[in-house]
């Protein structure tokens, strides 16, 4: 007989039942044997976590701010092609119907303003004002009845896209399309365009052919289209109605013949143009070179650029490595959504003094990208002054250089009066469409972010 010192509760407490039947041991037995496999998927997950965690620590974690439409998605994807080419690669054939989408909704915003104005001159001239009347006719009028379709394929591409499952908030979404006068689609994804290209590349069973069709439908319209577009009223009336679709984000009219074609592979250029708008933060992984023999994780978020969603930044600048800030000089004579009293311009320049001074950042490399460069020097050639919306600059010449070269030196003094001592300022002028131009301010930037973090982690 056992001592008392031989007592073992446990062992007592899961010995089988004295009068345990066959039965009952099979079950027993089979109940244990999925405890344990439960017990181990949970370590497994556990392990796996930690290991994440770990990695996460070690990898150079850079977040890339702006206002809306300041070009930060297009950014990342110029990381994506220098830095991921496979992943860029594979992604590539499914940028098509992206692309498309952005074909199609900018040819349905130009339907839109030619109705309003035609609708409009017929009020007018009812109400007794033969004075008032446009370059449009009957051929117009029949054009745009042939190119209605594309509402509906429109709405295809969206539904394709995932827009059932995840619409962005009506609210936002109205504010920008007053500001910029277009209808922008925009998906909540946590995976940013990544996931929605995985949903292309995947389709439900009854999506498959879509796509198809969406290009089959565009490409039956390309003369209606390529006529509208190129048609002089039609310019003089956007002009008239101060849109400037060729500056709008997804803008591809000029490449008609060479999208609708059977046979059509987006470049980069197209994916890096293409406009995708998701909401939310976004985590992009890429592995980039640290030496010639080591290589790291880079993390890099996206976080909604809108006013509403400034908050959410906050709880990323505790562990980030860099911070690339994006500020759409273009933007000097544009009103800002959320505010309409001041332009985005404004906005930008408060946004970076905050950015600068904010105590959580004094250890994190501030990296300036002063964007949209190609469309302030169109701006500019095209007679827009600058003294107009800045009055601080009315004594000085309006071309590109002198007007660059003074936005950079207020963004410059801001940095200095609200940085600490000893914080070197890093700017570039960018045009992030730019795939080639980009290319080499990425190449320095990966520099500076590392030259930084060896400096954080003592390496240096």
């Amino acid at each position: 007989m056992p001592s008392r010192d031989d007592f073992d509760p446990l062992t007592l407490a899961m010995a089988p039942p004295p009068d345990e039947t066959p039965e009952q041991r099979k079950q027993r037995l089979q109940e244990e044997a999925e405890a344990l496999q439960v017990s181990k998927q949970i370590d497994a997950e556990l392990k796996a976590d930690k290991l994440a965690l770990k990695k996460r620590k070690e990898a150079v974690q850079v977040l890339v701010l702006g206002q809306s439409l300041s070009g930060k998605s297009t950014t990342i994807k110029n990381f994506q092609m220098r830095y991921a080419q496979k992943s860029w690669h594979d992604e590539r054939d499914s940028w098509k119907a992206v692309v498309l989408l952005n074909l199609v909704r900018i040819v349905n915003t130009v339907v839109d303003v030619l109705n309003e104005t035609m609708d409009n001159t017929l009020l007018l001239s009812q109400e007794g004002n033969p004075g008032f009347h446009t370059h449009l006719t009957e051929q117009h009028r029949t054009t745009i009845r042939r190119l209605g379709v594309l509402r509906q394929i429109e709405k295809d591409l969206r539904m394709f896209l995932g827009a059932a499952a995840s619409e962005v908030e009506e609210a936002d979404l109205r504010q920008e399309d007053h500001a910029h006068g277009i209808q922008e689609f925009s998906l909540r994804s946590y995976s940013g365009w990544k996931g929605i290209l995985d949903r292309v590349r995947n389709p439900e069973p009854g999506n498959k052919d879509q796509q198809r069709k969406a290009f089959q439908v565009a490409t039956g319209c390309r003369a209606d289209i390529s006529w509208i577009w190129n048609d002089a009223a039609t310019q003089y009336v956007l002009k008239s109605r101060q849109i400037s679709l060729e500056d709008s984000p997804g803008f591809f009219l000029n490449d008609l013949d060479r999208i609708l074609r059977s046979d059509y592979l987006p470049s980069d250029s197209d994916i890096v143009r293409a406009r995708l708008r998701t909401t939310g933060v976004q985590e992009y992984y890429f592995r980039l070179d640290r030496t010639n023999h080591t290589s790291v994780d880079w993390i890099i978020y996206d976080v909604a650029g809108a006013r509403t969603s400034r908050a959410a930044w906050i709880p990323y600048f505790k562990e980030i490595t860099a911070l690339i800030f994006l500020a759409p000089l273009s933007s000097f004579d544009e009103p800002l959504a959320e505010d309409p009293t001041i332009t985005r311009l404004e906005d930008t320049f408060m946004l970076w003094k905050t950015i600068c001074s904010n105590k959580l950042l004094a250890q994190v490399q501030i990296i300036l990208f002063m964007n949209k460069t190609d469309i302030l020097r169109r701006k500019l050639e095209s007679g827009i002054q600058v003294k107009n919306y800045i009055p601080e600059f009315r004594d000085k010449n309006n071309d590109y250089e002198t007007v660059s070269s003074w936005f950079k030196k207020l963004f410059k003094r801001l940095y200095f009066a609200n940085s600490g001592a000893g914080r070197e300022f890093i700017a570039h002028f960018t045009s992030v469409v730019d795939t080639e131009s980009t290319a080499q301010t990425l190449a320095a930037v990966q520099s500076a972010i590392l030259r930084n973090d060896f400096v954080n982690t003592g390496l240096l």
